[in-house]
């Protein structure tokens, strides 16, 4: 099946100076270890980052952000089970961080805890409900259930709020094959590729509504793109081909019969 869409874990504020709220010496301290870790983690040193926000969490353990912002490098080092550990903490504390319930359902969905993914990303709606990275989120569970409309309310709802939102194009293009209208989904998928020339997953998806369609030359020229911003998704890339040219030889096949 065509499909290459994915979830995004929320930073948004994030960033933001921790210390703005800190209340005693003890929370500047620890904000200033978050601090500090978010510049890791924006370098993409994921241990030093962590090593940071466990000092934060050492010091002033009340600080929900600092859960957060550990579970985020927890979640991108590839510990999701201590990802989901702290976005709970984060939430015992704050019940109602909408980038906790957005995070933690995210890393559920990875996990193949559907029901519980899509719990979290409805609670992250309805708290956030201008919130176009919970509705995208929400949108990619709720279409990999099968909820087609669903799923295209919720990545139209994204776009709403967020027109130069290059994943949500991307998606909605993945419900648009689904539904077998190419022509709408092309549209979205070169929409995502205006917003994000580097966005190798739409070129991946672009290619192959025009290979369902019959026009070969401009697929491959989007697969070899692809390939060039993402060589490793060759193989995936391979069965979806094969899978497409089956469905057509198939549909030829038929008619033949007829």
């Amino acid at each position: 099946m065509m499909r290459y869409c994915s979830l995004f874990l929320i930073f948004l504020t994030m960033f933001a100076s921790a210390a703005v709220k800190a209340q005693t010496s003890r929370a500047s301290t620890a904000a200033s270890y978050i601090e500090r870790g978010n510049d890791w983690l924006a370098k993409g040193d994921l241990d030093w980052a962590i090593a940071d926000y466990d000092l934060a969490i050492a010091t002033y353990p009340g600080m929900a952000i600092a859960y957060l912002r550990r579970g985020a490098a927890r979640g991108v080092k590839g510990d999701l089970d201590g990802a989901i550990a702290d976005y709970t903490k984060a939430l015992e504390i704050s019940p109602r961080m909408v980038e906790a319930y957005n995070n933690r359902g995210s890393i559920r969905f990875v996990q193949g805890d559907i029901a519980r993914a899509l719990d979290d990303l409805n609670v992250a709606v309805d708290l956030a409900p201008d919130h176009a990275a919970a509705y995208q989120n929400r949108g990619v569970v709720r279409q990999h259930k099968g909820d087609l409309e669903g799923a295209m309310e919720d990545f139209n709802r994204a776009i709403d709020l967020d027109s130069q939102y290059a994943e949500a194009y991307n998606c909605r293009g993945t419900v648009w094959s689904e539904k077998g209208d190419l022509d709408r989904a092309i549209t979205d998928f070169s929409r995502s590729i205006e917003l994000n020339p580097q966005y190798y997953g739409a070129f991946a998806n672009r290619g192959l509504a025009l290979l369902r369609i019959g026009r070969e030359n401009e697929a491959q020229k989007d697969f070899n793109r692809c390939l060039k911003l993402k060589p490793n998704l060759q193989p995936y890339l391979e069965r979806q081909i094969k899978e497409v040219k089956r469905e057509l030889r198939g549909r030829w096949l038929r008619l033949q019969g007829e």
